[in-house]
């Protein structure tokens, strides 16, 4: 496929070896985005370039504007270097634990990334990589004739083409807060379209949300979605029996998913679940044995009332644990797993929440929209939630 960039990927990370020099890969304030690599403007849609097989990590929580602090020491009260940004992206070097004199017991996690200007709090940075890939010349075909197939985003970032107005679409991308809308790394969408774009002659896909979304579509640079095909989401352990899940929300400790099959432990990892009130114990996540009751590739929440304000999209591998809107499923707007940190869903990093959905029945069809819902017992893999206070 025909690019103009006006800068090379392989010329970038060239010249990007030299230019490193401890400064992150992207600034961010509430005005502007920019390229501190060799005047890069990341306003222009199709220069938000990144190295390859590099560990990143991107400041992932709030919104436009919000700000976090880059430390000296993996500690809270550390001096500050500098604020970052949301949709900063730092290099990173590595994962540090506060040492015991300096433990904060106001949170769980005592986890720091080392970048190349300092410290920033895991928690707020969402653990990346740029990856890219050939763009296809034809989606696949489907069933019912239609084109078209599940895409994962593998960038930080990217910019998307709208194709009407800004103020036209959903929350997310109508926000006057956001000036410069875009997909992030593991978000899923349905790609359905395929063109070169009119004045730069990149392949772009045209995506689309699963359930839960208005009818918004958008052109993304097909180079940094990853095709997922039927056979990257077959099922683990088909033959096997009695699979179950058991959720364990610690309020002083970090909550865990495990998942088992007969009494075998298969599968572990630490989530972020809903919140428990000090006062009454109850728990936000609901807690007791659950018969879930709903299967979906990709999903756009939202809410807007009194307790919860959100709108996300793209959310990947979904599994309904009860109908009043609690789900197992990816994250991607935190890294605070362990935490109760979600508004009652069960919070999982991307890769981990793509094995559960994998593994737990029932089995639903890869085709549009990648959902599937059903009702009675013996259906799906139970869930069972419990409070360690």
């Amino acid at each position: 496929m025909k690019r103009k960039n006006k800068l090379s990927r392989r010329e970038f990370l060239k010249l990007s070896a030299i230019t490193l020099g401890g400064l992150a890969l992207t600034g961010h304030n509430p005005d502007r985005a920019f390229s501190r690599y060799a005047g890069i403007d990341l306003e222009d849609p199709y220069n938000p370039i990144f190295p390859e097989n590099t560990r990143l990590g991107r400041v992932c929580i709030g919104g436009p504007g919000t700000p976090v602090n880059v430390k000296s020491e993996p500690y809270m009260a550390a001096p500050n270097i500098r604020r970052a940004w949301f949709d900063e992206v730092f290099l990173w070097k590595q994962q540090v634990v506060t040492k015991n004199e300096f433990i904060n017991f106001n949170v769980i996690n005592q986890r720091w990334v080392e970048t190349e200007e300092g410290y920033v709090f895991a928690d707020v940075l969402q653990p990346v990589e740029h990856k890219t890939h050939m763009p296809l010349s034809e989606l696949p075909e489907m069933s019912d004739g239609s084109r078209g197939m599940w895409v994962e985003v593998t960038t930080p970032f990217a910019p998307m083409d709208l194709v009407k107005p800004k103020e036209n679409h959903q929350w997310w991308i109508r926000d006057p807060h956001n000036l410069y809308p875009r997909v992030h790394y593991s978000q899923i969408f349905w790609a359905f379209d395929i063109r070169q774009h009119p004045t730069t002659g990149i392949t772009q896909y045209c995506l689309k949300q699963g359930m839960g979304s208005l009818a918004d579509v958008y052109w993304v640079d097909a180079a940094v979605c990853e095709p997922i095909m039927p056979e990257d989401i077959t099922p683990i352990h088909p033959e096997a029996d009695n699979k179950r899940i058991v959720i364990r929300i610690r309020d002083r400790g970090l909550s865990t998913l495990t998942c088992y099959e007969g009494d075998e432990e298969v599968f572990y990892t630490t989530v972020s679940t809903g919140r428990i009130d000090e006062e009454t114990k109850k728990s936000v996540t609901p807690l007791g044995t659950h018969t879930p009751w709903r299967k979906l590739v990709s999903m756009h929440y939202s809410a807007d009332n009194e307790f919860n304000d959100f709108d996300i999209p793209g959310v990947g591998w979904n599994f309904g644990v009860e109908p009043n809107g609690v789900y197992i499923h990816s994250t991607y707007w935190h890294n605070a797993f362990g935490n109760m940190n979600s508004a009652g869903c069960i919070n999982l990093r991307p890769k981990d929440a793509k094995w559960v959905w994998r593994w737990v029945e029932p089995y639903i069809s890869y085709e549009y929209p990648g959902e599937r819902t059903w009702q009675g017992f013996g259906i799906s893999t139970p869930v069972r939630v419990d409070a360690l206070i």
